[in-house]
């Protein structure tokens, strides 16, 4: 009995150590029972803007479930299916109107947040109790963020995937601290030594003849009147961001930015991390220069900087860049104080990361999608939202006009 239980011990310190120590901090080991009564729809986060098994139409149909806690107005909560699996999800918190019993209170959940990436074998799934069936593959080096644990063998991850912007459970040997290669790169033995080559015969050293032209006199290239005159760029004056009247809360505009000068070249992200829509075919880029910076940002992969800069092309684009851009002089940025609700589009809407110049648009939003409000920007003619959106299957942060929000 006793060899039984130090192997047992073994087998645990074993599985364990898979899993890096920055990450065995929070877990989900704990639930209590509960039971919401009717039907509600099942997202794979806490938004309506993650991605929704079943293709796009999962949904808890009452019965027995497990509750894990309670994030935002979200409650993440375990159930099984009709067809047998297990799926592990959020239902918004209107489920508690209808909950015929909650065997304990709702704790919040308190997750760990780091950064982590993919081996070449990480598949993601949503249930790690049944079937572990495959949701889909993430390919290696994709970064992920780290939230919990569940047990010794399943890491509860939220990442951008194939199928849109995630949370799900991976085996914790799948996941590295780093991009670097899994296994060694191969050792090969060195070629054999090859034999001298035979001596090069030498070339006749009789001079070419070369035949003579007559001189050709080149005709002047005709001159042309410059068909486009270059417009110089005026950067955008600073606005009364926190006196613009009527308008909304004044808690939820974006801070007023300030010049400050960026060494190198950076590669410019719609939102604060390198799976973010990235513009121009994805190699958006900030120059070394003045730009403007409107604060710093940390979402689990670092610093980044929220910057606008005037682009060769006559327009204006925002975006971040990582805060090694400044260096030490990070010190001097204030932290950015977005708002995070969800809200609804009531229109069709043209989202853009040109609020201040062009207006042009990256992407079609249609009305009724559910979009991540951050906050308020204002320009010389119009009022806009920073908002967060999946589109085209990517996850990207832009602006568009306020009057294509619902009303809260």
């Amino acid at each position: 009995m006793k060899r039984r239980i130090v192997c047992l011990a073994l087998l645990l310190a074993l599985c364990c150590s898979f899993v890096p120590q920055a990450f065995a901090m929070a877990n989900l080991d704990y639930y209590i029972s509960a039971n919401f009564g009717r039907s509600y729809d099942v997202f794979s986060g806490p938004g309506r803007h993650y991605y929704r098994a079943n293709m796009g139409k999962a949904m808890y149909g009452g019965g027995a479930a497990r509750v894990y806690g309670m994030e935002g107005d979200w409650i993440m909560m375990g159930y099984q299916t009709s067809a047998g699996d297990y799926r592990i999800g959020y239902v918004h918190k209107d489920a508690l109107n209808t909950a015929t019993y909650v065997n304990g209170a709702i704790a919040p959940l308190q997750f760990s947040y780091y950064a982590a990436y993919a081996d070449g074998y990480c598949n993601i799934t949503d249930d790690p109790v049944i079937n572990n069936k495959m949701i889909c593959s993430l390919p290696e080096n994709t970064p992920v963020t780290v939230l919990a644990t569940m047990g010794t063998s399943w890491t509860y991850v939220e990442a951008n995937t194939s199928e849109g912007l995630m949370r799900g459970f991976v085996w914790s040997i799948h996941l590295k601290n780093s991009t670097a290669p899994t296994t060694p790169a191969p050792t090969y033995a060195p070629l054999p030594t090859m034999p001298p080559l035979p001596t090069a015969i030498p070339w006749p050293t009789a001079a070419p003849v070369i035949p003579t032209w007559p001189p050709v006199t080149a005709a002047p290239w005709p001159t042309y009147a410059p068909i486009i005159t270059a417009v110089p760029w005026n950067p955008p004056t600073a606005q009364p961001w926190r006196t613009a009247t009527p308008g909304p809360s004044t808690d939820e505009w974006l801070p007023e930015a300030k010049n400050m000068y960026l060494t190198g070249n950076w590669p410019v992200y719609s939102g604060p991390g390198e799976y973010y829509y990235r513009a121009n075919k994805g190699k958006a880029t900030k120059g070394e220069g003045t730009c403007q910076v409107y604060g710093v940002e940390n979402m689990g992969y670092g610093d980044w900087l929220l910057i606008g800069y005037p682009m060769s092309s006559g327009g204006y684009r925002i975006g971040y860049v990582r805060a090694d851009a400044l260096g030490a002089r990070i010190s001097d940025v204030p932290a950015l104080r977005l708002t995070y609700h969800t809200r609804r589009l009531a229109v069709n809407a043209a989202l853009t990361d040109d609020p201040l110049h062009t207006a042009a648009a990256v992407a079609e939003i249609p009305a009724g999608t559910y979009v991540m409000f951050l906050g308020y920007m204002y320009s010389p003619d119009a009022v806009w939202a920073y908002v967060e959106v999946i589109a085209d299957n990517q996850i990207m942060r832009g602006f568009v006009l306020v009057g294509a929000l619902e009303a809260e």
